[in-house]
């Protein structure tokens, strides 16, 4: 199994509600993909700017299925527009 934890920083000027518009989908769909084992955002109790996706795969095939789809292909740009640094990804496998 493949878990992913991926880390970011909300810009200043951005509001948790611009966040939540896209990612609210991005999780849904993301539940539905074949592999998928978990698929969760949580929002820091410390810094109501730091957010963390942890995500838990079958597979590097369910993975990169995951990553060419149509909703992981359009949030993942527009959610970066609004990070302050990109994503930080961190990688576990068992």
């Amino acid at each position: 199994m493949i878990r992913l934890n991926a880390f970011f920083t909300l810009k200043e000027n951005v509001s948790v509600d611009e966040v939540v518009a896209i990612t609210n989908e991005l999780v849904a769909k993301s539940r539905q993909d074949e592999g998928n084992k978990g698929y969760d955002l949580y929002q820091s109790t410390t810094d109501p700017k730091v957010f963390m996706f942890c995500e838990s795969w079958e597979s590097q095939e369910a993975l990169d299925k995951h990553s060419a789809a149509p909703h992981f292909t359009s949030a993942v740009p527009a959610l970066g527009a609004l990070t302050a640094d990109g994503l930080k990804i961190e990688r576990f496998e068992d």
